[in-house]
Order: structure tokens, then C-alpha cells, then sequence
């Protein structure tokens, strides 16, 4: 039986990334919770294009920046070049980030890690470029389709987050005549101690007065098209606005969104009832959650949806459209409507504004809600590793 000593992850692209969000943020988690808990040797990789070659980043480094705030980024990457070589018998290679917007395709790298005798496992958060590329830029599309054909045919183990996206795989992998490898479920952590209150003075105080003007809803995420910001929007001016209620948006503005970002700055409300903020720590977008009346998640389409969970921690109710990734979350603590119907929104905004005691219902309800933690994550992946990759 062979034991793996080493574990590799290319984290290239959280590396590079501005703000830790999304796939990065559960990259990230994961990753310190392999560094701090595992029975495996970590080893992190950055992938170079100019020299062409991976770079090992440095644990302790990595730990400092991520966690501690200390350090700077570029700095944990050491000039110690990881051969491709070195990849091979005892050896598992995990794709755990947003691998396929790097430099280095997998249809190339499986196959030569395959050959050398190293296991391959990846983390497949949605397969949205193929079911819905309407939502992705085309270059995206077309390194995705690379990076998932790859996956599908050299991966020894997938774990995806959900059972929509593990039934979105099957449906792949019956389409294109290709044997699933085994695949798993491990739902995306949210710890406990994030809930912990945070306070007025902890955050900027531009954040602290939209909180405080009047009730709002909230709404989490990049901002890009399958999130369907505009929903949010339209619904304030069909009922939200006159029932007193603001909007805050909360995230970095992504591709295609000119059309949305200009309908948004040139709102008459905007500054006095509508905001959106950028950049923002993780304090600043706990104190939302703590102060919001709702979260909206009003998406087409979700690999996961992690806001859902973080609203649900810190005790905030959670207005989701109603598609099946959505109910597998969000399970019986949310409140669905109808996908694209803003006016089912303001319908549901309504009821519970003007009936407080359901309103307090579903509070009192997400006092027994109990996610996992990213400890938890991390623990049944190696756990997965340990009894397929053996």
C-alpha cells in the first residue's frame, strides 16, 4: 500500500487575484486548514510563465499573509523551482483553485503528473461554462472546457460542494461517453467565529451610515451577469423603495456590467438609498450581514452559493431565488420566490415587514442552524484522499 507523503496545490491564481473572494476565498480556507491540520506534507505551488516552471510559496508565508495579515504576497513566493518530475508515485496533485484561468492547461500537465504515478484530485465548484456560457466570458469558456475534459479523463477523485453540481457532471460525462470518476460531496465551510459581533467603530464610517439610515437588503458577490444585480434594482423601484427599504451591493465590479454599473451611479437614489461598495475587509461585510434585513441571492445559476451559508451564521434571513443548487443551501431557513420576479420579491419583502412576528420566526429558526466549518472541509477531503487515492 502506498502512503502519500505529499500533497500539491497550485494556488497560482489566488496568488494573483486582488480580492480573495469566491473560489479564491474557499481556496484559501481550505489551503490553511492543510497547513495547520493535515497529515499530509503541503507543498504550494506558483506557477511562473515567464520562466515557465512552478515555484514552491512558502507555508509559513502563505499562513502570515492569508491569516495574519503580515508580510507582503509577493514575498512568499521562494525562488525554489518544483520540477514536474517531483510530482509522481506518493504523491497527490489537488486542483483546488480557479485553475483554468492559469497559464499552464491541464490537458497538457494531467497526463505527464499520470504517467509519473501521482494521483490527481480536484475540487469542481459548478460546471457553469458548459451549462451556461451565456454567463462567462468566451476565453473563459474555452480554458474551462479544456480544464474539465482534462479532469474527466485523468482525475482519480472529484469533490464538488453540491449534489447539483455533482448531477451536472453526470450528465456531462454521459453526454461526451466518459467514465465519472468517483466523485463526492463536501459542502463549503463557514466558522462560528466569524459570527461574532462586530461594532460601528470597527468599520469605515461611509459602511456605518448606509447600515444605519433604514432597513435594507443586502446583496453579496461580484458583481457580473449570472448574479442578477439588476433583479435587486428593479425590485426597488416596483415596491421595495416605497415600502422603506435601501439596497447595498457589496462587491467587486466584474465583466459585462457597464450596462447594470451606468443604471446603478445614475439612479436618482443612489448615494442616499442605494450604495455599493468595493474593497471591502471581512469586518465590514460581517457588519452588513448583522444589520441587513435580507440577503438576496437572486442568481440564474450557483455552484454553491456561499453567501447564503455567511448570511444564515450571523442570523440574517436570506430572500433566494428558487433554483435546486439554492434549495439544497438554503434547505428550509430560506425564503424562495420565483426566479426573475421582482415583483414576487416585493411581495415577499412586504408580508414580512408588515407580519414581525413571522419575520421573527425565521430568525429564531437560524438559531439552530449549524453549518460546517472549513476545518470540517478540509478534514473529509483528506479523509476522501486517504480512502481513494490509496
Amino acid at each position: 500500500m502506498v502512503i502519500f507523503m505529499k500533497l500539491y496545490i497550485d494556488i497560482s491564481v489566488l496568488t494573483l487575484a486582488t480580492y480573495v473572494t469566491g473560489i479564491q476565498r474557499a481556496t484559501c480556507e481550505v489551503t490553511v486548514r492543510f497547513l495547520e491540520n493535515s497529515n499530509f506534507e503541503t507543498v504550494l505551488l506558483h506557477y511562473n510563465a515567464a520562466d515557465n516552471c512552478y515555484y514552491r510559496i512558502n507555508n509559513l508565508s502563505f499562513l502570515n499573509y492569508y491569516i495574519r495579515q503580515k508580510g507582503v504576497k509577493e514575498k512568499m513566493i521562494t525562488k525554489t523551482p518544483v520540477k514536474l518530475e517531483e510530482i509522481a508515485q506518493g504523491c497527490i496533485f489537488f486542483d483546488l483553485d480557479a485553475v483554468w484561468m492559469g497559464r499552464i492547461k491541464r490537458s497538457y500537465l494531467l497526463p505527464v503528473l499520470k504517467r509519473q504515478g501521482a494521483k490527481i484530485a480536484v475540487h469542481i465548484y459548478d460546471i457553469i461554462p458548459v451549462t451556461h456560457p451565456q454567463y462567462c466570458l468566451q476565453r473563459g469558456v474555452y480554458c474551462f472546457m479544456d480544464y474539465i475534459g482534462a479532469h474527466l479523463i485523468y482525475a482519480d477523485v472529484i469533490i464538488t460542494n453540491a449534489g447539483a453540481t455533482a448531477g451536472a457532471l453526470d450528465n456531462l460525462a454521459d453526454a461526451v461517453k466518459t467514465p465519472l470518476p468517483p466523485c463526492h460531496i463536501v459542502p463549503l465551510g463557514a466558522d462560528f467565529n466569524h459570527a461574532e459581533t462586530v461594532w460601528e467603530k470597527e468599520v469605515g464610517k461611509n459602511i456605518s451610515t448606509a447600515a444605519m439610515k433604514r432597513p435594507f437588503l443586502l446583496m453579496v458577490g461580484t458583481l457580473e451577469p449570472r448574479k442578477n444585480h439588476k433583479l435587486l434594482l428593479s425590485a426597488y423601484d416596483r415596491g421595495l423603495k416605497k415600502m422603506g427599504c435601501n439596497l447595498i451591493f457589496a462587491g467587486a465590479v466584474g465583466w459585462n456590467m457597464e450596462q447594470f454599473t451606468s443604471a446603478l451611479n445614475n439612479h436618482p437614489d443612489y448615494g442616499t438609498h442605494i450604495f455599493h461598495f468595493e474593497g471591502l475587509n471581512d469586518q465590514e461585510i460581517f457588519y452588513l450581514y448583522q444589520k441587513a434585513q435580507f440577503v438576496v441571492f437572486p442568481s440564474y445559476t450557483e455552484g454553491f452559493g456561499l453567501p447564503v451559508v455567511e448570511a444564515f451564521v450571523h442570523g440574517t434571513p436570506v430572500l433566494a431565488a428558487d433554483i435546486p443548487v439554492l434549495r439544497e443551501v438554503g434547505k428550509e431557513y430560506a425564503v424562495y420566490f420565483k426566479q426573475d420576479d421582482a415583483d414576487e420579491l416585493c411581495t415577499k419583502v412586504m408580508f414580512y415587514t408588515e407580519h414581525n412576528a413571522e419575520y421573527e420566526k425565521i430568525k429564531q429558526k437560524l438559531l439552530a442552524y449549524r453549518p460546517i466549518s472549513w476545518k470540517d472541509s478540509a478534514d473529509k477531503m483528506e479523509e476522501i484522499f486517504m480512502e481513494e487515492l490509496q
